[in-house]
């Protein structure tokens, strides 16, 4: 555990040396983070006024499924939009440029209708897992959760694929798929490592609003709460950021089989498990 933690945070630590060269960088999941919730608002919205959802019986209104499909379609193509630019700008760094805020988004809607498309795709892959673990038991709902687990592993390098090879969406999928396999657990390890050091600093932004209940104040306890949200909420905004960092590194890593000079040998390769040969428990 504390070896996993440590190599967490000197990835950690790596990815934002890169932020710390181009800050505008964390402008990209604010934006995205606040057009993803009023995205939401805009959906409970029709979904409680126009379904079934007071009575219980929403499963079974085809609206509810219309709706949803329209919200993970907007919802998908939002992240995906940010994402583009965020790795865009993170790659022209790791490369040794110096990017501006408007060359994410240039690149990004250079690929729009490409964003689109695999959006589309996502919204409609989200839908059908959607569908099967409402109409599925707990051993079915994990077994969705696998595949939706396995699905997001294999499609991990899609946007840094199809911006960077100019090539279709479904050759995107592929190529990714084929990154993953020849990189094989690096990426899985690398996301749960870093994911590892955001994990253990937003544990401890808990301990203030616990404490805060034994104070007895009502008030002090919701100005507790209120900051720990945002705490939360920078928390994710950075996680985000260096994650479209690391992503874009690992691209890079994964495609020419180079570490970026701002990521040291050691720490990626120590980080990534290597695929275990077969015949080898």
């Amino acid at each position: 555990m504390g070896g996993a933690f440590s190599r967490s945070f000197q990835l950690v630590k790596e990815s934002f040396a890169v932020l710390k060269k181009d800050k505008e960088i964390m402008l990209f999941p604010i934006v995205s983070s606040i057009t993803t919730v009023l995205l939401f608002i805009s959906f409970i919205i029709p979904v409680y006024f126009l379904t079934d959802i007071r009575t219980g019986d929403i499963l079974t209104n085809p609206l509810y499924y219309i709706l949803l499909f329209a919200y993970y379609f907007l919802s998908y193509f939002i992240v995906i939009l940010f994402n583009t630019v965020l790795i865009t700008c993170a790659n022209i760094r790791l490369n040794g440029g110096d990017p501006t805020f408007s060359d994410g988004f240039r690149n990004a809607t250079r690929h729009i209708g490409k964003i689109f498309v695999w959006a589309l795709i996502s919204a409609t892959a989200g839908l059908i897992l959607n569908m099967l673990a409402n109409k599925s038991k707990n051993l079915g709902r994990i077994v969705i959760a696998i595949i939706g687990m396995v699905w997001s592993l294999l499609t991990f390098f899609v946007v840094p694929v199809m911006i960077f090879e100019n090539i279709s969406v479904m050759q995107s999928i592929k190529k990714s798929g084929h990154l993953f396999k020849k990189t094989w657990g690096e990426n899985v390890m690398g996301q749960f490592s870093m994911g590892l050091f955001f994990l253990v600093l937003g544990i401890v932004g808990i301990i203030p609003l616990v404490i805060s209940f034994f104070t007895g104040s009502f008030i002090i306890t919701i100005l507790v709460a209120a900051l720990m949200i945002l705490y939360w909420g920078i928390l994710g905004i950075i996680s985000s950021s260096l994650s479209g960092i690391f992503v874009a590194a690992l691209y890079n890593y994964a495609n020419t089989g180079k570490i970026p000079s701002a990521y040291s040998p050691e720490v990626i390769k120590n980080a990534f498990k290597p695929k275990i040969p077969r015949g080898i428990i």
